[in-house]
């Protein structure tokens, strides 16, 4: 598969890991024993004790969607304690036990629950692999009764779940049936990328926007990220078509959807993507990147990022400072934003005052 259809994919079915077995685990069915090389953090859970909730949460340090999980799995437990013991397992790891301890040292209280980490592929494979779940951040609900009652990302609905599992009111065979559905759906997804990544490698472009075209047909609840997809398709064969459908998709799919938006002008603008632009539209990546601006109401620091980004390219160079300057401001009042993008987010006003500065003096 291409690596523009292999990110995209990815995107969409979270961190993947090879799996090829069948479901010997699932929602009613006692939770199988934890067996853990080691306990990093927290008391450890030899078993499940009866009348009490478990979380088993299973994540790994290399998994980007994982580390943004790890506060509000703290939340959780700070929230329903007493009442609901969480226990995050790293399972798939790259690095050795001494490493991943280091990491969760690292975190301190951002990560305030019990962790272990897996002891080679126990967990792995008696929990996420007998349950058919070839992706991370995974986590388990187990009930009063030793039961799994639910399956699923630890960002999706498990609050609420919790709610109806601690009162004894949860119905995990409706939820059951709904996962299930949602993995044939999926299952369905890797199949058409994989299609579609064939016909890519075979520079057989045209039949692969025709198949993703019925992929964002049948499936309309998705219809964003695979109109995405759609369009980087398009710049790899054909940029004029490509232009084209975007701003087709800012006058319609995309109008009101400001992180799409920013997306479609950040692949034009942007200088660390995996698509070699020829003929960059910056005008149409000034617009796309203007609508998401108006959109979010300038309250938006990766959003006014993107801007700058146009109007640098533009060679507005005052207007790139200037909403640069405003990006930086917001990025640093909030205190959950990722040090590491507020670091590039500097970096890039450097960029820009200098270049400014470069002209003045021209």
């Amino acid at each position: 598969m291409s690596k523009l259809l292999a990110l995209a994919s990815a995107a969409l079915l979270l961190n993947i890991a090879p799996l090829a077995v069948a479901q010997t685990l699932k929602e009613g069915e006692p939770a199988p024993p934890i067996k853990v090389a080691k306990w990093l953090k927290g008391k450890p859970v030899e078993k499940f004790e009866p009348d009490k909730v478990y979380v088993v949460e299973f994540w790994a340090t290399w998994c980007g969607p994982c580390r943004q999980t790890i506060p509000h799995l703290t939340e959780i437990a700070k929230k329903y304690k007493d009442k609901v013991t969480v226990i995050g397992v790293s399972v798939w790891e790259r690095v050795g036990v001494d490493k991943v301890e280091e990491f969760v040292r690292t975190m301190g209280d951002k990560m305030e629950y019990t962790v272990a980490v897996d002891d080679g592929d126990t967990m792995a494979k008696t929990w996420m692999e007998a349950a058919q779940q070839n992706g991370i951040p995974t986590a388990f609900i187990v009930n009063q009764k030793g039961q799994i009652v639910w399956i699923g990302h630890p960002m999706a609905e498990m609050d609420t779940v919790l709610d109806e599992v601690i009162a004894g009111k949860f119905d995990w065979q409706t939820a059951a049936k709904r996962r299930q559905e949602q993995a044939k759906r999926e299952a369905e997804m890797e199949e058409a990328f994989e299609k579609i990544g064939n016909l890519v490698n075979d520079k057989k472009y045209t039949e692969a926007v025709a198949e993703l075209d019925k992929l964002i047909e049948k499936m309309p609840e998705i219809r964003a990220p695979l109109c995405a997809t759609r369009f980087n398709l398009l710049l790899l064969f054909d940029e004029k078509q490509a232009y084209a459908y975007a701003r087709e998709l800012l006058q319609g799919t995309f109008k009101d959807d400001a992180d799409s938006l920013n997306m479609l002008a950040w692949t034009i603008v942007g200088d660390d993507q995996p698509i070699q632009i020829k003929e960059p539209d910056y005008d149409l990546a000034l617009a796309i990147a203007q609508r998401a601006v108006e959109l979010t109401k300038e309250q938006d620091a990766n959003i006014l990022d993107t801007l700058a980004m146009a109007h640098y390219r533009k060679g507005q160079l005052e207007k790139a400072v200037e909403v640069q300057r405003k990006a930086v401001a917001l990025a640093e009042k909030d205190p959950d934003y990722p040090k590491e993008l507020l670091s590039e987010l500097k970096e890039r006003l450097k960029q820009f005052e200098k270049a400014l500065s470069e002209k003045g003096n021209s």
